[in-house]
């Protein structure tokens, strides 16, 4: 009973379940971020990727820690081949950008994949995450003066990361119980954003709870008509406008808001014969003046899926592009879409846990406790190791980690073991 109540108080040891579980992890993490950017071309020539793993050198640059015209980014390949052993900011993903390696906004560094980097990237977005500052706080992750455990999430408009209690919710929110969010400050910026909180509650609904539709032809602007109502009048007056139901590509296709099959019984062909909802029939909901679903000020968390409930009317769009966040309606812009391109670009027979499980359950129970116990050493010496980097505020060089383990290893040969003594059950 006394080695049990000690195993309990110590919380330092771990299972080899617990290791091959943490490894999945984090290998589940790296092909999320890693796996749908090119480690071996710089995308430069690609110009401005869509969505891509991105870093900020502070070797190269230092003074873009303080300085804002000084901020610049590269791609994955060149923060491998480039900047090798150079202190890293990890800045996820962002959208739209063009790598700067060897740019005007890094003259004194040459690209060694792509040497010919003239042209200024003008669309590049600098946030305060190239400076290593995150949040409304403003305060660098992690944050050495901050021992607050706190989940950060990324806002999907301005791309910036922010604590949960910096948030401003009446609530606290688990990762689980929404797909993206819209930090305060962009659902300002983007007032229209407002009208759709509280209307979104199930990606798998296909209409959306309170919400009119409003004709925004140039009519009267108080006459708000159902779309069935109105996209029937259309169909009338002219036959030849059930072709619009395929739009180009600057005028994306009005989503059907009843997309639910026949009844039983019904022929199929009639239901073709339903008008097509127009594009000049705007979806987006009207707010209600002290309804129980108002906006309230500050972030606004969304279910998985919420794009496709925007609308895609004209006018609707032309807002879209006035504010800059006609993104919105791509749903390869989203960074779950991205996430899962590189999982399965790197998929794989089994997971690691998977399989170090399926080994694992190959080898003895003497073979299995010597590695966990040999495992809980070397992370015990590592964790000391880099502590000391830590309270030096140095930057942890490869060659520094070679050096360690090289250290590890010499002293295992010294002690004339190849491992520690056996384990016998009691």
């Amino acid at each position: 009973m006394e080695q049990k109540a000690e195993q309990d108080q110590d919380t330092s040891y771990v299972t080899m379940p617990d290791i091959l579980q943490e490894q999945e992890e984090l290998e589940e993490t790296s092909r999320a971020v890693l796996g749908g950017s090119d480690e071996k071309n710089c995308t430069y020539t690609k110009g401005y990727v869509g969505r891509q793993a991105l870093y900020a050198c502070l070797t190269c640059v230092p003074e873009a820690r303080g300085i804002e015209s000084k901020r610049s980014g590269i791609c994955l390949a060149c923060s491998l081949q480039c900047h090798d052993n150079h202190e890293l900011l990890e800045l996820y993903t962002k959208r739209h950008f063009r790598c700067d390696c060897g740019g005007p906004r890094m003259p004194e560094v040459k690209c060694k994949l792509e040497p010919r980097k003239e042209e200024a990237n003008d669309r590049n977005r600098y946030d305060q995450n190239f400076s290593g500052l995150y949040c409304v706080c403003h305060r660098p992750y992690p944050d050495p003066d901050d021992d607050v455990q706190d989940e950060m999430v990324q806002c999907v408009v301005c791309e910036d990361w922010y604590h949960m209690r910096h948030l401003d919710l009446d609530e606290p929110k688990s990762s689980k119980d929404y797909g993206e969010m819209v930090c305060g400050g962009c659902m300002e910026a983007n007032p229209f954003l407002q009208n759709y909180v509280g209307k979104i509650e199930d990606p798998n609904k296909t209409t959306l709870d309170d919400t009119v539709q409003v004709d925004v032809t140039g009519l009267d602007e108080s006459n708000v008509t159902t779309a069935a109502a109105t996209a029937t009048a259309d169909a009338a007056a002219d036959d030849d406008d059930a072709e619009q139901d395929t739009a180009g590509p600057s005028e994306p296709k009005q989503r059907r808001l009843d997309d639910s099959k026949a009844p039983a019984g019904e022929e199929p062909q009639k239901q073709k014969e339903e008008p097509a909802v127009s594009l000049d029939i705007c979806t987006k909901p009207v707010v209600v003046a002290d309804g129980e679903k108002a906006y309230k000020k500050g972030a606004a968390f969304w279910v998985e899926g919420w794009r496709k409930y925007l609308c895609q009317c004209k006018a609707c769009v032309e807002l879209y592009k006035k504010h800059g966040v006609e993104y919105l309606l791509d749903e390869q812009d989203t960074v779950k879409y991205y996430e899962d391109v590189g999982k399965q670009k790197h998929g794989s027979n089994g997971s690691a846990y998977e399989q170090g499980m399926q080994m694992l359950g190959q080898l003895d129970r003497v073979t299995q406790v010597d590695m966990l116990t040999e495992y809980n050493r070397m992370t015990s010496r590592l964790r000391e190791f880099l502590d000391q980097f830590v309270t030096n505020q140095q930057v942890v060089t490869r060659d520094d980690i070679n050096e360690f383990f090289a250290k590890l290893n010499k002293e295992r040969r010294e002690s004339g073991s190849s491992g520690p003594p056996p384990y016998f059950c009691r």
